[in-house]
């Protein structure tokens, strides 16, 4: 099948006589080819597409920022495509430059329907648009899922494998009541619907939810792999080509992302590794024994500049959301510092000498009360307070084994 050029985006505010800019995709991957990485995941969704039969309800599921919402926008792209065919590789692939895989781009294809947490502050109900968007609300579920999902695809012409796509965002964040709300549909969907839910914490979703769709496992990336992302990213053949990483940031961006480009790319937007200048050496004192009333302070208030920031940039966006989840990043960083202090001073001593030195025990007490507190970040405590009891509690001895 011949290609066809690709229309060009362009701005709206374009001056007259002036070439436009082309506007930046809301969706910047719209196939299985370009999800960078997840082999595994892609050999089964492309066997469910040449099986002629896809199931109606999925779950993509693994640690955040490894490609699950990426690899869920494609394969949506993909079944909603009619142009998708057979490539010279054996896998299939839509035309490129079709009129879907464009709208789709755009973020303007009508039959697919991204929903997050994020959608209750254009909601219908008045109780969802003043809510701190915590939960995925159930008002949300019902005026973007249930109800589009019972009318008639909006493109006509020729359909794809699917009719409408729905993919949920942050699945897991829905309330059990939610769940129970969304489960009939997730049953019995209209023809040619398609749902897929997406989900770091798989085991929030309920049994029966669980026991209706197809699961779908994305794992962290390799070492090499976020090598060949980083390279990407700086080269500009990456994602959105947001500059080179300079060499000294590299290794720590590696150990830090944990094999997710996702959590990589935020690290690199934000400059998280100057949050090492920033609090390394008041952490030092702490895992020495000297507790810095300070610390949980600032550390709170990097958090809040950081959610302060992501509200400013879209006045929809959820503060009390925005703070959970660079609390959630703030407690990862903590965690980093302390395995790397921890591999300083482990490298090359005796097993014996660990045991018996009070610093290495302090360092791991610490990083089991990282862990602990990231178990009370789900929950709604105060997290200036939350800080503090955290640095109270890493510079006090560890208990004897």
């Amino acid at each position: 099948m011949a290609k066809r050029a690709a229309p060009k985006l362009v701005s709206d505010d374009a001056a007259p006589g002036q070439p436009a800019e082309v506007a930046p995709p809301r969706h910047p991957v719209t196939t299985l080819e370009q999800v960078f990485g997840q082999a595994g995941a892609k050999r089964l969704l492309q066997a469910a597409m040449a099986s002629g039969r896809v199931h109606h309800a999925w779950i993509f599921h693994g640690p955040a920022g490894v490609g699950k919402r990426t690899a869920a926008v494609a394969f949506a792209a993909a079944l909603l495509d009619p142009t998708l065919s057979t490539t010279l590789s054996g896998e299939l692939a839509p035309e490129e430059g079709s009129p879907v895989q464009m709208l789709v781009r755009s973020g303007s294809h009508p039959d697919l329907h991204v929903i997050n947490k994020e959608l209750a502050a254009i909601s219908r109900d008045d109780k969802a648009r003043d809510g701190k968007q915590i939960t995925l609300a159930k008002v949300v579920i019902e005026e973007f899922v249930i109800e589009p999902a019972a009318r008639s695809r909006v493109l006509s012409g020729p359909a794809g494998r699917a009719g409408k796509v729905f993919i949920i965002d942050d699945a897991d964040a829905m309330t059990v009541q939610t769940q129970n709300l969304l489960l009939k549909t997730l049953e019995e969907p209209p023809e040619g619907t398609v749902i897929i839910l997406v989900s770091s914490a798989e085991d929030r979703l309920l049994p029966t939810i669980r026991s209706r769709c197809q699961r779908v496992a994305f794992v962290p990336l390799e070492d090499a792999n976020m090598t060949r992302w980083l390279a990407r990213r700086g080269d500009g053949t990456g994602v959105g080509g947001l500059g080179a990483v300079p060499p000294e940031t590299r290794q720590w961006v590696l150990r830090f992302s944990c094999g997710s480009p996702g959590v990589a790319e935020a690290a690199l937007e934000n400059d998280l590794m100057a949050w090492e200048a920033a609090i390394g050496p008041k952490l030092d004192q702490v895992l020495a024994g000297r507790f810095v009333p300070s610390l949980g302070g600032e550390m709170a208030k990097m958090i809040d500049d950081r959610a302060a920031a992501v509200v400013k940039q879209n006045p929809d966006a959820s503060k009390d959301a925005a703070n959970k989840l660079w609390g959630r990043r703030m407690l990862a960083f903590v965690a980093e510092a302390l395995r790397s202090r921890l591999r300083a001073m482990t490298t090359g001593r005796a097993k014996d000498e660990l045991e018996s030195d009070i610093g290495v025990a302090r360092v791991l007490s610490a990083i089991e009360a990282v862990q602990a507190a990231e178990g009370h970040l789900a929950t709604n405590v105060n997290l200036a307070l939350l800080l503090e009891n955290l640095v109270a509690q890493m510079s006090a001895d560890p208990l004897p084994v």
